[in-house]
């Protein structure tokens, strides 16, 4: 068996990364330049392909999910903090910072954005990104947990930017304030990480613009063009 981690990945119609939890993972695995190979990997898939691993099934939610790694010693990991925690144990250098202040804080706003403004991004989804094995189960288990069709959901789209407007002002103070690009200025964090991977998943669905748009999207487009010259989206389709 090859000691290279196999990071387990959700493809799309693009054929590169573009869910928001598996790319905190690949971003990590990005940002230390620690080799890994990609399995992508169809929602459906998952619960065979992973189960058969030996690895513990997740307490809540979906038994399985992506992301989820193999490790060089042959055991397997899910959940992106989990992930992220382990490979900088193993891989110290350069450091994901998690000491640094204030990004429980910020982690906490990102959350915010991200759950405001699910009524954009939730039902382009599968019109977009999704291959035909993942669209239906994607659109159905969404579907089930809203109460609603992916169709209704959308319809609260507009109405969302204008709510999630006073989280954007404090995320872009909160990046002024040390100077950006990133939190700690020129030093980045795991939060720095985790935050990229919502606005690349904007990004891949062409809605990323109407947030720089806001009070405080200026900072969130720094950010971005910061991790694009870093490089550390440069490695998403393989």
């Amino acid at each position: 068996m090859s000691d290279t981690i196999i990071l387990y990945d959700l493809p799309s119609r693009q054929g590169k990364s573009w869910s928001y939890n598996a790319l905190k993972a690949r971003l990590v695995l990005n940002y230390k330049k620690i080799p890994y190979e990609t399995e992508w990997t169809e929602y459906p898939d998952l619960r065979v392909k992973l189960g058969r691993t030996g690895l513990a099934p997740n307490e809540a939610g979906p038994a399985y999910t992506s992301p989820a790694v193999r490790l060089p010693d042959g055991s397997y990991l899910q959940g992106s903090r989990a992930v992220a925690e382990k490979l900088e144990h193993l891989y110290p250098q350069p450091s994901l910072n998690f000491d640094l202040p204030d990004q429980a804080h910020i982690e906490e706003l990102v959350v915010k954005f991200t759950n405001t403004i699910r009524p954009i991004f939730t039902p382009l989804v599968p019109k977009v990104l999704l291959n035909p094995p993942s669209q239906a189960y994607f659109i159905e288990a969404r579907e089930k947990r809203l109460g609603m069709k992916l169709d209704e959901f959308a319809k609260g789209a507009r109405e969302c930017v204008g709510t999630v407007a006073p989280v954007i002002k404090e995320l872009g103070q909160a990046y002024e304030k040390n100077g950006g690009p990133f939190l700690h200025n020129q030093t980045p964090c795991y939060v720095d990480l985790i935050f990229l991977g919502l606005l690349r998943m904007l990004d891949n669905l062409g809605e990323i613009s109407q947030f720089y748009e806001l009070e405080g999207g200026d900072k969130l487009k720094t950010l971005y063009k910061a991790g694009k010259s870093n490089g550390w989206f440069d490695r998403d389709s393989y």
